[in-house]
């Protein structure tokens, strides 16, 4: 039976994670909008070429900005933070500059635009989107430090708004993904300079400060930018590997899927993640309760993923049908097969973050290469059949046992275990084993109807579980939270970062 966990008294917790979630949640249902119509102006292609420009942007942020976003929380005083977050924001312009350089030598030497593994015309918007994502992480980064949680909600709404209206009017004028592109750039340039605002950021012109904080944190960034880049390229940034192995319409498949999926992980996996990377570390460095924390974060997190992405696991392709049209029906497909990885990774990745705080940095980095051989060799095995839902349902099965792996060592490292916590949640555990594999098997034997009703009484019965659960655990916000025993000094905070583990 379910045990119900008991700990210190309310904490900011909750309070933080509500505000995120409730802004997230505007501008994730500002993008299930505008998807909605984006699904019949573009084509899958189209979808592919601008998954593949924006994966290739992401690769290349992850690295341009030396991962110094990730020390900002770790940052001695407000003023070391500004110079960390201003020196990763003219490292990631910098690397922009240089890849626009590249291009246009390129095409001065050899006539010919550089194809960028079918990303097309959106090539040329890569450099920008390099600059407008280290920018956004790192003044994320710097926000949330200061626990200034409501301006970081405003601006996620703006460049949503942003975004959505961008590529909504792109596309009558025949842009096709260059529109998605150019309206994705503009919703991350909003969103950096809301945050810029009146941050001090944009008074640190030192480029002697820029140089001495890179040298200060220079382990730090050789020991956290390996796996962050590993994961980005296998996980975060798939899009190319796919066009490769299965064309650049699989990969617009792919992309809107995943798309879609991300949704329940902005919506509440980041907001929670936000919060508990500045608590978690203030908890460790003032000899808190960090095993209470991750666990109760765990249990919360797996009561909201498994009904949210088990639901897609169900009916995903009648979803995708009925919201979309019957041209994104395989999309639909896609999502039911990486479900139980999503919804797994729901979990594992704002855990991860706990890694960097136990300083954990070198295990990470090799589990990171083995990681990404193995994410990366699990999608190429449909090549082996000529099958990509082979190849995909391989890479979600390989994710969904990394994921679970992750959250085991996160619990591990807080003191608790694996089975443990399974423990104190095994009727939850043991329907969730028992109602997905029934339901699955039946599919094909049971009316489309009575299929459909049976998904949504699982799915209610199962919320049911986490609304009890965040009821009663409530007091000290919906993961239980302790406050460090001692508080923090002011600006102790900041959030999981965009390139966290997945």
């Amino acid at each position: 039976m379910l045990r119900r966990h008991s700990g210190p008294g309310a904490s900011p917790f909750y309070r933080h994670v509500s505000h995120l979630a409730i802004s997230t949640a505007l501008a994730q249902g500002i993008a299930m909008l505008t998807s909605v119509f984006l699904a019949r102006l573009y084509a899958p292609r189209e979808f592919g070429e601008f998954s593949i420009a924006l994966s290739l942007a992401l690769i290349v942020a992850t690295a341009a900005t030396l991962r110094l976003e990730m020390a900002i929380p770790l940052a001695e005083d407000e003023r070391e933070a500004e110079v960390l977050t201003a020196t990763a924001v003219v490292a990631a312009v910098l690397v922009a500059v240089a890849m626009l350089a590249i291009l246009v030598t390129c095409l001065a030497v050899s006539g010919r635009r550089w194809s960028a593994f079918g990303a097309g015309a959106g090539v040329w918007l890569v450099p920008a989107m390099v600059a407008a994502l280290g920018t956004s992480a790192a003044a994320r980064m710097l926000q949330s430090r200061r626990e200034r949680f409501a301006a970081v909600g405003g601006a996620t709404v703006l460049g949503a708004a942003v975004q959505g209206v961008g590529q909504l009017v792109a596309a009558p004028l025949g842009a096709g993904a260059t529109g998605l592109t150019g309206g994705y750039v503009a919703g991350r340039v909003c969103y950096s300079v809301a945050l810029l605002r009146r941050s001090g950021v944009l008074g640190v012109r030192s480029a002697a400060q820029w140089w001495s904080t890179t040298v200060k944190w220079r382990r730090f960034a050789l020991l956290t930018s390996p796996p962050a880049l590993l994961n980005m390229i296998s996980v975060g940034a798939i899009a190319p590997v796919v066009a490769v192995c299965y064309g650049v319409t699989v990969s617009g498949l792919f992309a809107f899927a995943t798309r879609l999926l991300t949704l329940p992980a902005a919506l509440i996996g980041q907001a929670v993640g936000s919060v508990f990377f500045p608590r978690i570390a203030a908890l460790e460095r003032d000899g808190g309760d960090v095993r209470l924390a991750v666990e109760r974060v765990t249990t919360g997190l797996v009561f909201l993923s498994v009904p949210t992405f088990g639901f897609v696991l169900l009916l995903g392709p009648e979803l995708y049908v009925l919201a979309f049209g019957a041209q994104w029906r395989m999309a639909g497909t896609i999502s039911a097969l990486l479900a139980p990885w999503l919804a797994a990774s729901f979990v594992s990745s704002p855990l991860s973050t706990l890694m960097t705080v136990k300083d954990r940095l070198r295990s990470l980095l090799l589990l990171s290469g083995v990681e990404t051989a193995l994410r990366l060799g699990s999608l190429a095995s449909g090549l082996l059949v000529g099958s990509a839902m082979v190849g995909i349902g391989a890479y979600s099965l390989s994710g969904l046992a990394i994921s679970i792996g992750y959250v085991g060592w996160s619990l591990r490292l807080a003191g608790s275990s694996l089975r443990g916590w399974a423990g104190s949640v095994r009727t939850y555990l043991l329907l969730v084993g028992a109602a997905y594999p029934v339901l699955l098997v039946a599919r094909g034997h049971l009316p489309q109807p009575v299929f459909v009703a049976l998904a949504v009484a699982l799915t209610a019965v199962l919320l049911g579980f986490a609304t009890r659960w965040l009821h009663r655990n409530r007091p000290g916000g919906p993961a239980g939270m302790p406050k460090p025993p001692v508080p923090a000094p002011h600006g102790a905070g900041t959030p999981v970062p965009s390139g966290a583990r997945r």
